[in-house]
């Protein structure tokens, strides 16, 4: 997938995301995003590979930055 292409996947699944927490709650949004990218990741990687990338999920904790433009209203 080129940068292009992976930029306007996010864009377009940061627009469905906005949608989602309008009408829900931002943590049941978030919920159902992470349990199925877990499963997503558990269904596409060995189980090395999978431990290997919720391992660096987890320890990436830190770098993760808040919206910019708040989607949570």
């Amino acid at each position: 997938m080129t940068n292009k292409k992976l930029q306007r996947l996010y864009e377009q699944y940061l627009e469905f995301t906005d949608h989602m927490c309008s009408e829900h709650g931002p943590l049941e949004v978030a919920a159902i995003m992470m349990a199925q990218s877990l499963t997503i990741y558990k269904s596409a990687l060995g189980e090395e590979e999978y431990n290997l990338m919720v391992d660096n999920i987890s320890n990436s904790r830190n770098k993760v930055k808040a919206f910019t433009k708040l989607i949570l209203q």
